[in-house]
């Protein structure tokens, strides 16, 4: 049975959430010692040997087997507490607000979530009862249901069978982690091998290592960019040997002796090393520092996953992820083939801030649709499958990081509800988001569902740009202007809800195109161009300086829905009046249609916000 508003009301989520600290604490301390006891159990390893030594070391990894055991326990009984209790504290939040709000106003909100408007309202508005019984009652299921599941976690990890746990040197201590092992586990084993022991692992170079989150980001560019010399050999040698081109053995392998997989690694391979040449730069004395960071060449039906960084994300003051949208893959270039996003924020950041680095991965690791008439581009699996992997890699950040960091998640297009849905699906954190010309946030309804820790969700969305357009509340205005663009986004259009309306909760910021007046679908791709005054915001928020948009006057208002005011009062003709209930609020349900950005004069949308080299 669904809970009642009086039992939210009476609940105390915060209090999961503190559980979750201390239980924390607990595992800091017994990681602590299992450290200790690790690196102790190398040492043995490498120093004594024989019959006593064998005894004293199994007892050891006995020992060291009950307590990596204890770990995973408390470790999912953090992971239950913690995001049980910030989603029913959130869930909570929102569903106490909107009650409180609807009282406010004169509404009467009976426990069971039945909501009775005021008397005075016009019999217009009436039909709003339905649809606010309707959305509190859903907030109260999705309470029931978080707590249900939240209370089957907690008893799964105290008295379910241990969770999977992660190697530490027990065994073989160069036994790679499993997939899905937190980051942290993974640092931590890292760091209990001995230094013979890392470079044996680098020089063998197994492909899981160079992607797993805990690997310091130079551990991992060194063995993902050996992955990728293999793959890249593989077929050249067999094309020198054979005395034909590259392109005559990847077209027909089981000609030379090699199968499709080497073929599709081949070309994979090819196109990341393009991509890494393409983003060091033509001045070979001052190359920019590109790292190999992440490398899955046969993944996505052979699509193929890569992130590249510039700079080093462990080190660096500031990092910004950057993920694509629409198109985008490595097989297809994006890494490469003139492609300058990447390129463009880490020069302007790291000279308009050359105190406080900045690091740029440009991440190409989910599916994302292949292009406009891809059926599954009106469809959110992707962004959420997408998000599930963008949230694994940006939380792994930490875990390597040295001092404290900025972190930034930029999203382009259909990128940009991949960015949402990993905040609000997938729990990631970070401190501001960047949403561009985005078609829908999905999962995410408003800012606040993004979590961010002490930031903001900043937006791109150019006038001009038509997919930015694609979010507007409501089916009919998405599906009318997806018909009228010729259906860019499939048969069906709408993400989700426009981040750019002024009710999102978002900060927007300026991103019109020069020379621009009109509906253009090229603008869609403009939010990067050099010396745009998007491109200058891009650069201030990831460089952790959004304070200075207000002072370079980039700050744009949001969209608005239309507005409905009624008088207060009737003046009477002899004298006197009467009072009237006033209404001064939005029209429900119309679209956030009125742009005050398209209304801007042609002069003001310039393109010289370039920062420019000192000295």
């Amino acid at each position: 049975m669904t809970v009642s508003l009086s039992v939210v009301e009476a609940s105390d989520p915060d209090g999961l959430v503190d559980a979750a600290a201390r239980t924390g604490e607990r595992i800091a301390h017994l990681d602590t010692l299992m450290t200790r006891q690790r690196q102790a159990l190398a040492e043995l390893r490498a120093n004594w040997h024989g019959q006593a030594a064998s005894a004293a070391i199994a007892k050891a990894e006995a020992n060291l087997d009950q307590q990596e055991a204890l770990r995973a326990r408390l470790q999912a009984l953090q992971a239950a507490l913690q995001s049980g209790g910030a989603q029913l504290s959130s869930t909570r939040r929102g569903l106490l607000m909107l009650v409180d709000s609807l009282r406010a106003t004169g509404w009467r909100i009976a426990d069971d979530g039945t909501c009775t408007p005021p008397p005075y309202l016009p019999p217009v508005f009436t039909g709003l009862a339905l649809a606010w019984t309707a959305v509190i009652k859903r907030l109260l299921s999705q309470y029931d249901q978080i707590d249900r599941s939240t209370a089957a976690a907690i008893a799964a990890a105290l008295g379910g069978p241990v969770p999977q746990t992660p190697p530490g040197t027990l065994g073989d201590p160069r036994r790679l982690p499993t997939a899905g092992t937190a980051p942290e586990d993974v640092k931590k084993w890292w760091d209990s091998l001995s230094q013979a022991e890392k470079d044996g692992l680098i020089a063998e170079h197994p492909p899981e290592l160079g992607n797993l989150n805990g690997i310091p980001a130079d551990v991992r560019d060194k063995v993902n960019q050996a992955v990728m010399t293999d793959d890249l050999d593989r077929v050249r040698d067999v094309a020198a040997r054979h005395g034909v081109s590259e392109n005559d053995v990847i077209a027909d392998p089981a000609r030379y002796g090699l199968t499709q997989v080497d073929a599709t690694r081949f070309y994979n391979a090819r196109r990341t090393s393009e991509g890494l040449a393409h983003q060091r730069g033509n001045a070979p004395k001052d190359p920019r520092p590109a790292m190999l960071w992440g490398y899955q060449p046969l993944a996505d039906n052979g699509q193929g996953r890569a992130a590249i960084a510039i700079g080093n994300p462990d080190t660096a003051a500031n990092t910004a992820v950057i993920v694509p949208g629409t198109g985008s893959s490595v097989r297809d270039g994006w890494l490469s083939d003139g492609h300058n996003d990447a390129i463009h924020l880490w020069d302007q950041a790291n000279i308009s801030d050359p105190d406080n680095p900045t690091a740029v991965i440009m991440w190409m690791g989910y599916d994302a649709p292949d292009g406009f008439t891809d059926t599954r581009i009106a469809n959110p699996d992707l962004a959420r499958a997408g998000g599930d992997l963008l949230a694994a890699d940006v939380n792994g950040l930490a875990a390597t990081h040295t001092g404290p960091s900025h972190v930034t998640v930029i999203g382009h297009s259909y990128g940009s509800t991949t960015v949402a849905d990993a905040f609000a699906g997938s729990g990631m954190r970070a401190n501001d988001a960047v949403l561009i010309g985005s078609p829908g946030t999905d999962l995410a309804e408003s800012a606040e569902d993004f979590h961010l820790d002490g930031g903001k969700v900043y937006v791109g969305a150019a006038s001009t740009d038509p997919v930015s357009w694609i979010g507007m509340p409501g089916d009919y205005p998405a599906d009318w202007l997806n018909r009228q663009l010729g259906y860019p986004v499939g048969m069906d259009a709408g993400l989700g809800a426009d981040p750019a309306g002024d009710e999102f909760g978002s900060v927007r910021f300026r991103a019109e195109v020069a020379g621009e007046d009109g509906l253009d679908v090229h603008d869609h791709s403009r939010y990067y161009d050099m010396g745009s005054e998007s491109m200058r915001a891009i650069t201030d928020i990831a460089s952790g300086n959004s304070d200075r948009l207000a002072q370079e006057d980039l700050l744009a208002e949001g969209r608005r829905q239309p507005h409905i005011t009624t008088p207060d009062h009737f003046d009477l003709p002899f004298g006197g009046r009467v009072p009237l209930p006033h209404i001064d609020t939005d029209i429900p349900g119309t679209p956030a249609f009125i742009d005050p950005e398209a209304g801007r004069p042609g002069s003001s949308v310039t393109t010289d916000h370039e920062y420019k080299p000192t000295g």
